[in-house]
């Protein structure tokens, strides 16, 4: 799982956007799985049960190829096969949990010949599917053949915060033209963490229209315990990302910004990379 991760923990907001591996994690825990298969099981193997009949042990072996796929051990010459037996599987799942471990096997293998499943979770029924169908997409090479409409329309739904910032993030990994127009729109969200990542993208685009809500994410404080807010971590991380992609764009304009942070911030992460960051605007 950790080429799945890739692209949250490279994302403006890795401290806030909920990590592939905690929701597996969360999804055994629900579902009440204790024991995992036998791990002398090939990859053939796990597909040859993914195939099968029996409804309960298709997920289970779908769980432990994305775990197999992901440690790099299927052979090149095997790829093709194992992409168009779980293309197969996928299609004719009605379990949601069985999709969701296809998605997650099939991204991460980072191969062109998954495109047309990845795109088609995008209008999966089930969000943790889109979800992770939409993090899978954001790792591919710039240039794949994604089908775009279907990621911006994830931004205009009645959708969780989480899945529209994953839709956000993978527009920007992607530079994607309309990334600019779409985070500007994500500005007025009444959604907290969506606004951050609208702010944090447009940073690349030096666009004013972010400065307030920048100014926002700098005056977080990290000891808030009410229900639903960052926690400290969060905050630190935010805001280191948000100082990076400022080093990152020069925008010089934001050096008044980034002083006072270099001043006023407690955190010594926060502060030290603040002070990098003036450094570099001044120069």
């Amino acid at each position: 799982m950790s080429e799945q991760k890739k692209m949250l923990e490279s994302s403006p907001l890795s401290g806030i956007a909920v990590p592939i591996a905690i929701v597996l994690v969360g999804a055994l825990i629900i579902f009440g799985v204790t024991k995992m298969l036998s791990s002398g099981k090939n990859h053939r193997d796990l597909i040859d049960e993914m195939n099968s009949k029996t409804f309960g042990n298709r997920w289970v072996a779908a769980y432990e190829l994305s775990k197999f796929l992901a440690s790099s051990r299927i052979p090149k010459e095997d790829m093709p096969w194992v992409i168009e037996n779980l293309s197969k599987v996928y299609r004719e799942s009605v379990d949601p949990r069985t999709r969701n471990f296809v998605v997650l096997a099939l991204g991460s293998l980072n191969n062109p010949l998954t495109l047309p499943v990845l795109n088609a979770a995008l209008e999966d029924q089930d969000s943790q599917v889109k979800f992770n169908a939409v993090v899978s997409l954001g790792n591919m090479d710039k240039g794949s053949d994604i089908k775009w409409n279907k990621v911006e329309a994830l931004l205009q739904q009645d959708l969780d915060p989480g899945l529209k910032q994953v839709a956000l993030l993978t527009l920007a990994a992607h530079g994607h033209p309309s990334v600019e127009e779409k985070a500007t729109a994500q500005l007025n969200s009444g959604e907290q963490t969506l606004r951050y990542a609208a702010a944090t993208v447009l940073v690349y685009y030096k666009k004013n229209e972010a400065i307030s809500t920048l100014e926002e994410i700098m005056n977080l404080r990290y000891d808030v315990a009410k229900a639903g807010a960052l926690n400290g971590a969060q905050v630190e991380s935010l805001k280191v990302n948000v100082l990076e992609r400022i080093e990152q764009s020069a925008w010089n304009e934001m050096a008044g910004l980034v002083e006072k942070v270099q001043t006023t911030d407690p955190n010594v992460r926060v502060n030290t990379k603040a002070k990098q960051v003036l450094k570099v605007l001044k120069n």
